[in-house]
């Protein structure tokens, strides 16, 4: 039986669709859990309510003192070629549906979240395919960045903006869309100038793609990701 109370949970990606690689589920309670997450109230199912067996490893990944929860699913049925991929296959299916369903009862309710699954993304995170929309000098309106593919839920730190005097830009950053827009707003109004926005190499997707390799990409784990990328915009 669940508890009567608990913290809430979010989850990402919080957007309606999700690769057929998806690598990583997060959870995000608005207070740290009491105790680890029980994987053995964790499951997936398809669009029929069938359990998807084997989906996820058995240990869930404790972050942030316990306000980010990561899940991962079960990386060799995502590599193509390998052991659990080939006897197995991939655990999520393009053109399917599927439910996560989280029933810890430290939770107090079910968490739930539906998907619809896309093709598998395996191409490295390019920021040149960015959009950066244009801002006006003289105000504080929000500039928004979009990507064509979401990204994990910890990216917006993992962004700054240099202003024209080479110094970092002050402001509060955020994702929306579904992890596929970055919203700032700067402290003080906007002067004209060349900016930089700076993009850290720790940034990843749900998939595991990184700015210097895909999750594919033959000893992508054991290649050093730690240049960071750059897009220029300039506001007259």
């Amino acid at each position: 039986m669940l508890a009567l109370a608990g913290p809430r949970v979010t989850v990402t990606p919080s957007g309606p669709e999700v690769p057929e690689n998806l690598l990583r589920i997060a959870l995000h309670p608005d207070a740290p859990l009491a105790s680890p997450l029980d994987m053995r109230h964790v499951a997936l199912f398809d669009g029929d309510g069938k359990l998807i067996d084997g989906a996820f490893l058995d240990l869930p990944l404790n972050e942030a003192g316990g306000q980010s929860v990561t899940l991962l699913l079960h990386p060799g049925r995502i590599k193509t070629g390998v052991g659990p991929n080939l006897g197995l296959g991939p655990a999520l299916r393009a053109g399917q549906a599927v439910v996560l369903k989280i029933d810890d009862p430290q939770l107090g309710r079910v968490v739930e979240k539906h998907w619809r699954v896309v093709a598998p993304l395996r191409q490295r995170i390019d920021p040149q395919r960015w959009t950066v929309h244009a801002v006006k000098r003289g105000g504080r309106q929000p500039l928004r960045v979009n990507f064509p593919d979401a990204l994990d839920s910890d990216a917006a730190a993992l962004l700054a903006l240099q202003a024209p005097d080479g110094k970092r830009l002050a402001g509060g950053a955020q994702l929306l869309s579904g992890e596929r827009e970055w919203r700032f707003t700067p402290q003080r109004i906007w002067r004209p100038g060349r900016y930089l926005l700076r993009v850290h190499p720790r940034l990843e997707d749900p998939q595991g793609n990184r700015l210097c390799s895909a999750f594919e990409q033959t000893a992508q784990s054991a290649q050093p990701c730690d240049g960071e990328a750059t897009l220029e915009f300039i506001i007259d």
